[in-house]
């Protein structure tokens, strides 16, 4: 973290450099323009209304974009930051409240877990990966925490949009933090420009539905996750998220050859348990999808395969269908 500071107080320094995970596409590098961090965090600090004095909480590795960008956000809004050091449970040891802070699922699902005093955070932002329903459940019952879902990239300075899905009045969708402006291409898929952070729309492979006042937007999927199976082409992450409801499992949705369909859909379902009950979830997923939705097996796994930003890896959960 000092070394990052150090490298971002002295433009006479060189570059700042990113690489990003790799998570939707090849990895690529960057160079961060400092400008543009500083907008990016006058976004965030404008929308939560932080103001000088409070704390926030580091606990994000600081060589990815978002533990820059909390870095960036605490020089730039005069926070307290407070660094912990990146674990599953960066929460274990706080005894003081904390205006804002960022995790990752896993880091949530843990310290709910082990009854960590995550209710010591106003203000939660929560990246890189899938919650679990059970997961938005426990959230929503602590009434003291905001917890937001963000949606953003590395060419974005990480967030730009915002949904909140805990309290009263939960958003459907994701809203556009100010002057954000977003539109789709040809295939349904999001552009995104923030002026002062992208010199240029960036195009994304991320398939959206846009709200009618363009303000905000509802994530169906990644283009380069549909199945085309028997001509139908289905968003995977759509139907994970049906089956998720329904057996209330992770699980993954992923294509395999067949000859008269072109690719037939295979269900992968993390299951710690010695005996998967697959007659009894085939048997459910009958009487609540489609057709063209239904499963042609089901294989369970202990363990969903993931990246380091702890989301899916579809490419390795492939090789578990051989």
């Amino acid at each position: 973290a000092l070394a990052f500071i150090t490298l971002f107080l002295d433009p006479g320094e060189k570059a700042i450099l990113q690489r990003s995970s790799g998570t939707t596409g090849d990895p690529k590098s960057y160079t961060l323009s400092r400008d543009a961090m500083l907008n990016s965090a006058r976004r965030t600090l404008d929308f939560f209304g932080l103001t000088g004095g409070e704390k926030a909480l580091l606990n994000l590795p600081v060589h990815y974009i978002a533990g820059k960008m909390m870095v960036v956000r605490a020089l730039l809004g005069g926070l307290d930051l407070l660094l912990q050091e990146p674990s599953s449970r960066p929460l274990q040891h706080l005894n003081e409240d904390v205006a804002f802070a960022a995790m990752v699922p896993l880091q949530i699902e843990e310290s709910l877990i082990y009854e960590d005093p995550i209710g010591r955070i106003s203000s939660l932002l929560i990246g890189g990966g899938e919650l679990h329903p059970a997961t938005r459940d426990k959230l929503s019952s602590i009434r003291a925490l905001q917890v937001y879902e963000t949606f953003g990239m590395t060419e974005t300075y990480t967030h730009f949009a915002l949904r909140r899905i805990n309290g009263p009045d939960p958003d459907k969708h994701f809203r556009l933090l100010k002057d954000v402006f977003i539109s789709k291409d040809p295939r349904g898929c999001l552009e995104v420009h923030v002026p002062g952070v992208t010199p240029a729309p960036v195009l994304t492979n991320d398939l959206v539905e846009i709200n009618k006042e363009s303000d905000g937007f509802t994530w169906l999927g990644r283009f380069d996750n549909l199945i085309n199976s028997g001509g139908i082409k289905i968003i995977p992450e759509l139907l994970e998220e049906k089956v998720r409801e329904y057996l209330g499992k992770e699980c993954l949705v992923l294509p395999e050859a067949d000859r008269k369909l072109g690719h037939r859909l295979v269900l992968l379902v993390e299951f710690e348990g010695a005996d998967p009950p697959l007659d009894y979830w085939m048997k459910e997923l009958r009487t609540r999808l489609y057709g063209y939705e239904l499963h042609k097996r089901i294989i369970s796994t202990r363990s969903l395969p993931r990246n380091p930003s702890m989301k899916p890896d579809r490419t390795s959960a492939l090789n578990l269908l051989l």
